[in-house]
């Protein structure tokens, strides 16, 4: 019994432990570097970060975190998909997880800058069930107040599975790092434009490699209603 007991006391420290760890989380390759070098996006933890420029990136949703998560980026610019994630408390014995489509949110950050990502936070259940097929946010820098409003992803969020509009099965690379974008390159002319990058693609195949095979038919069910 004192043996049982002394595994408890030893996992709750355990756990209070990993709660008090600094969620801050590097996606750059090498040593740490100190802040004024890098771009720091500070995410609310109700946003659950998909990808980042078109890779689902390890580490960036962390289970242990307070009210935000740091990520630290090389400077640059970056796509971050994200989704709206929040359980709420309906009475004493029921509770509803919310979850919206994602909206893409721009960083063009410079070394030494911090973006906040943000949104409008529902006052109740019912307004974050209203945010569902329409969440929207921005990009806020912490110091000049910028603000650049999030893009429409044209992604739907169903079952567990992120889908274009059209409900095509798509998967995305994974990585511990990610880089910022490539400067744009010259707009096309019109006989140039071509349909979307691969990479849109690539980021719509979202979580299918890891769903039950129950869901995966479901899933294809609800794609051929």
């Amino acid at each position: 019994m004192q043996s049982l007991r002394l595994t408890a006391v030893t996992l709750f420290a355990l756990f209070l432990s990993a709660c008090a760890r600094s969620p801050v989380v590097q996606l750059y390759e090498g040593p740490a570097q100190s802040d004024n070098k890098v771009v720091t996006v500070r995410v609310p933890s109700q946003l659950e970060v998909f990808t980042i420029n078109g890779k689902e990136v390890d580490g960036v949703n962390t289970f242990f975190a307070t009210d935000f998560k740091d990520l630290k980026l090389t400077p640059g610019r970056y796509e971050i998909l994200a989704y709206y994630k929040e359980l709420w408390q309906l009475d004493a014995d029921n509770h509803e997880i919310v979850k919206t489509n994602p909206a893409n949110f721009i960083v063009d950050g410079k070394p030494g800058e911090m973006w906040v990502l943000g949104y409008e936070q529902p006052a109740d259940v019912e307004a974050a069930r209203a945010m569902e097929e329409s969440f929207s946010g921005w990009s806020e820098n912490a110091v000049s107040g910028e603000k650049v409003a999030a893009e429409q992803s044209q992604l739907i969020l169903k079952r567990g599975f992120l889908a274009p509009v059209t409900g095509e099965e798509l998967a995305t690379p994974t990585s511990n790092t990610v880089a910022p974008q490539a400067a744009a390159a010259p707009a096309a002319t019109p006989a140039e434009t071509a349909t979307p990058a691969a990479s849109y693609l690539d980021t719509l195949k979202a979580q299918w490699n890891q769903a039950t095979p129950e869901e995966r038919r479901e899933f294809l069910q609800w794609i051929a209603e």
